[in-house]
């Protein structure tokens, strides 16, 4: 027997709820809230902060700029009194002046650039504040001389490296020179075994030294890599001399005497070398990095 079927549902017809006066006012003066809290950042918060962060960024762009200032002249003066005969060629007093200078300038020029860095971290902030328009009108003029600043200084710790490394390796080879005289002084007192400990000291000191000499941040002039390895020849030729003279070999003693001569004129040729062709390497390597420090710090400062 068929069920009956159920009745469709019965469908009723309701007129839409109309919003009361009550409703629509709460949400204009949530609308309006809104619009004035947006206003409110637009015309007051979003200029007071972009302000702010302006003038930490010029706080930090003035110390840029001094500091700039500062280390390219430390790094002119510093390469002047190096040009005429090259750092082998100072006293050791100037070489410790000198090397003081280095590192304290290479130190100057990096927190210079903390300082640069610092200006261009300010200018990023400013620039991505949101529901700006247009960028920060003090963006594109600080950001170009940023960029001159932090070339500036990135050119001078270049250089202030290299003269570190000049320097550094030039007190060795002051030092090394003291002790070649002490050796000579031995073999013409025929006291080998106070020579033959002295030229070892030195040939294991100017072994080390060959590296830093052939270091291309150095900038050093390849004539002083010709004599830091001509003093090597003849602190290993006088260490043999005064070996086979200890054991009266005389022959043998007579053969390297020829080439320990031989050595020392090469060491006083390659120092005389050297000494005379500073101010030359100076104009073709230095002085062109030096003028490039010069011409950003000025564009950079303007």
């Amino acid at each position: 027997m068929a069920l009956p079927r159920p009745a469709p549902a019965r469908r009723v017809f309701r007129p839409a709820r109309r919003v009361s006066w009550g409703t629509r006012i709460f949400a204009l003066l949530v609308f309006l809230v809104a619009v004035g809290a947006i206003g409110a950042f637009l015309e007051v918060l979003l200029p007071q902060q972009v302000a702010k962060l302006a003038q930490m960024e010029a706080n930090e762009l003035v110390l840029a700029r001094t500091g700039t200032t500062e280390v390219n002249t430390a790094v002119a003066g510093l390469w002047a009194d190096l040009s005429p005969k090259g750092a082998m060629g100072l006293s050791p007093d100037r070489l410790s002046a000198d090397l003081a200078l280095a590192k304290r300038t290479e130190r100057s020029a990096d927190d210079a650039l903390s300082h640069v860095q610092a200006a261009q971290a300010y200018m990023a902030q400013a620039d991505g504040l949101p529901f700006q328009f247009h960028a920060p009108t003090f963006i594109a003029p600080d950001r170009a001389a940023a960029q001159h600043l932090e070339k500036a200084l990135t050119t001078s710790i270049k250089l202030s490296h290299a003269a570190t490394l000049q320097l550094t390796l030039a007190e060795h080879m002051s030092q090394n020179s003291q002790s070649l005289a002490s050796m000579n002084a031995s073999l013409s007192a025929r006291d080998w075994t106070n020579a033959a400990r002295t030229a070892s000291t030195i040939t294991t000191d100017l072994k080390s030294q060959q590296s830093p000499s052939g270091d291309p941040e150095a900038l050093l002039d390849p004539l002083w890599t010709k004599w830091v390895d001509a003093m090597l020849g003849v602190s290993i030729a006088a260490q043999q001399y005064s070996l086979a003279s200890a054991a009266n070999q005389a022959q043998q003693a007579q053969q390297v005497g020829r080439t320990l001569a031989s050595a020392r004129d090469q060491l006083a040729a390659s120092f005389a070398a050297g000494q005379s062709g500073a101010a030359a390497w100076q104009a073709k390597t230095v002085q062109p990095i030096l003028d490039t420090v010069a011409r950003e710090t000025t564009a950079g400062s303007a």
